[in-house]
């Protein structure tokens, strides 16, 4: 059996090569027979994940959309080993769905791609087509890597576009070129690509012109789900920019014509052959005249495109702003923003605020209720000020004697303890008694008794 990729690339310049394939104990392991996993079911996992995200990675950094064992093993060799449990690697795959067999993926697509594109891709792979082919000998396919490069591809068209309505469509030719630029190399996986977009409406695939001589594809638009057939605008445009393109590949090859007839008309005059020389410069102006030509026409198709890109834009602009025009009054609708509205709100603010103020200035009044008359208080206050002020009383200022006395009482009043007969004597001395005698104080004592 022939491998898919009969040429084996060198496993060693893989950039994402896992650091454990210089470990020549760790390799002899993971290249062994797999055991019973009930002996050792961490190594058995961690064997299996090892040999999966290899194999997938692989595929994935390669363009490999489909593999078989054979091809895995060839390029999976280390130091004249292959790996011997591969069988067993392809068999969990499977389970997991990550690899799918050639013909359960074809009976898996729409009868719309089918028709045309599995013809072309499994034609080298009819050998393959049985069920009961062995595991060994099939081709499987690696869905999840097929949905992810498919997705590259829109993406990578979709960055090119600068005006919707022309730039959708593009050659087949420019298709294979992108495809390429997303490591896609072998024509198998570029059809799967294919019938995988095919299959979810990103792109359609036409022809054009008045033979339908012109190979193109149309992808879906940047902010769309799915492609929507060529239009008549769109024909137009491609068939301008085939014919600007056939022009100038025209004009290369005239360049490269007067290039090579200058160079024979100097080795003519060279030679000293003027009649041979003078013969290859008529044909050289003949071919400049055309050139010319040739030059301006691509010249002005160049400015017919541009104008048409022009007129896109500018219609764009005028799609853009009615947009905004329509989401404008459909929101001042949806608000009720009228400017009958905006006056009669405005209105009953100015209400509000005067409501406001009155109640301002009732809060403002006094709460006590003071029924007295004014004109009664006023009357009373004027009277008052009608009325004669009365005399000052002075206070006389004591005499040397009263000071004495009044310091005395004070003294007898401060101490009553020190002199039993003080208070007495103080009340005699208010009396008028002048002089007193200790006889006299002590009759006046005895009589009291």
């Amino acid at each position: 059996m022939t491998s898919l990729t009969p040429k084996p690339s060198q496993i060693e310049s893989w950039d994402r090569l896992p650091s454990d394939w210089h470990n020549d104990e760790r390799m002899d392991a993971l290249f062994a027979f797999f055991k019973d996993r009930d002996l050792n079911p961490v190594h058995y996992d961690a064997k299996m994940k090892f040999w999966s995200e290899t194999i997938i990675n692989y595929c994935e950094d390669h363009g490999l959309l489909q593999i078989d064992i054979p091809t895995i093993v060839s390029r999976f060799r280390r130091k004249g080993k292959t790996s011997k449990c591969l069988d067993k690697i392809f068999e969990e795959l499977i389970k997991q769905n990550r690899l799918i067999s050639t013909s359960d993926y074809t009976y898996s697509q729409q009868s719309s791609w089918v028709s045309w594109t599995f013809n072309k891709l499994a034609s080298p792979l009819t050998s393959w087509m049985s069920t009961k082919t062995p595991i060994d000998q099939e081709v499987f396919i690696i869905k999840e890597l097929v949905d992810k490069k498919a997705q590259q591809v829109i993406e990578t068209l979709q960055s090119n576009v600068y005006v919707p309505t022309f730039d959708c469509v593009i050659s087949f030719s420019s298709f294979i070129d992108i495809c390429r630029r997303c490591a896609l190399f072998d024509e198998n996986s570029i059809n799967l690509i294919i019938s995988a977009l095919i299959r979810d409406k990103k792109i359609l695939i036409d022809y054009i012109g008045d033979t339908k001589n012109v190979k193109v594809v149309k992808f879906v638009a940047p902010g769309t789900s799915n492609v929507r057939p060529i239009t008549e605008i769109e024909n137009s445009v491609l068939l301008l920019r085939h014919s600007k393109e056939r022009l100038e590949e025209q004009l290369k090859k005239s360049d490269q014509q007067i290039e090579g007839l200058l160079t024979d008309i100097r080795r003519h005059l060279k030679n000293s052959n003027r009649t041979a020389a003078m013969k290859l410069l008529r044909k050289k102006k003949i071919l400049e005249r055309e050139h010319d030509k040739k030059e301006s026409t691509v010249e002005h198709l160049n400015t017919v495109l541009t104008q048409i890109e022009q007129t896109d834009c500018s219609s764009l602009v005028i799609n853009a702003y009615s947009s905004g025009v329509q989401a404008h009054k459909e929101l001042l609708r949806k608000n009720g923003l009228t400017p009958d509205a905006v006056e009669d709100m405005i209105d009953e603010v100015h209400d509000m605020l005067d409501t406001q103020n009155e109640l301002d200035e009732a809060l403002s009044r006094p709460v006590v209720n003071d029924t007295t008359d004014m004109t009664e208080l006023e009357t009373e206050l004027e009277e008052l000020l009608n009325q004669p002020i009365p005399p000052t009383v002075t206070t006389p200022v004591p005499s040397n004697k009263e000071i004495i006395t009044t310091s005395i009482t004070d003294e007898a009043i401060k101490t009553p303890e020190q002199d039993p007969f003080a208070d007495l004597e103080l009340r005699l001395q208010k009396l008028g008694v002048q002089e007193s005698t200790p006889h006299k104080v002590a009759d006046i004592a005895s009589s009291s008794h």
